[in-house]
């Protein structure tokens, strides 16, 4: 196998793809959770609660999260740090566009509920997940990161 170029990751890269990654997985499991617990209320997973019944985000919440998942390039563990080249910039925009879909579909999701309805810890729990997720990916963009090539051993040969 021949060697792949890769972007050499800063603690920069490293830090924001870890911090997206945990923002991605909270709220995939916020949402796996609100569906578990659809037919009960459950603070946690409650966006709100009202007269009307409880507002909780739909099934449908679960694909960006997940998709964001699969999404985002991935840095590697192991010194030294890397994420390969290819599709990273049009991953790293995939990913930022599903943060803030997500963000815009909650808020006006949660605007249409009327001042009748109290938030819950959901809501306060997955609009700080998404913006720091969101950051996150928009803080590993590759401007002024070095390449280099990476064999199989992980033995990293820098690109002038």
């Amino acid at each position: 196998m021949k060697a792949r170029e890769v972007y050499l990751a800063t603690t920069r890269v490293y830090a924001a793809c870890l911090v997206a990654q945990l923002c991605a997985a909270g709220c995939f499991v916020g949402v796996l959770g609100a569906v578990l617990t659809w037919d009960e209320t459950s603070a946690l997973f409650d966006l709100a609660n009202g007269p009307h019944g409880i507002a909780k985000p739909e099934l449908g919440f679960l694909a960006g999260p997940a998709l964001i998942l699969i999404l985002l390039p991935l840095v590697r563990h192991r010194a030294p740090h890397a994420a390969y080249v290819r599709r990273y910039r049009a991953r790293l925009l995939a990913a930022a566009t599903l943060w803030l879909a997500g963000l815009v579909l909650l808020v006006s999701h949660l605007s249409g509920l009327g001042s009748e309805y109290t938030l819950q810890a959901g809501a306060y729990v997955a609009l700080p997940l998404l913006a720091v997720g969101l950051l996150a990916t928009l803080t590993m963009w590759p401007a002024g990161l070095r390449t280099g090539l990476i064999d199989r051993r992980g033995e990293v040969r820098l690109l002038h």
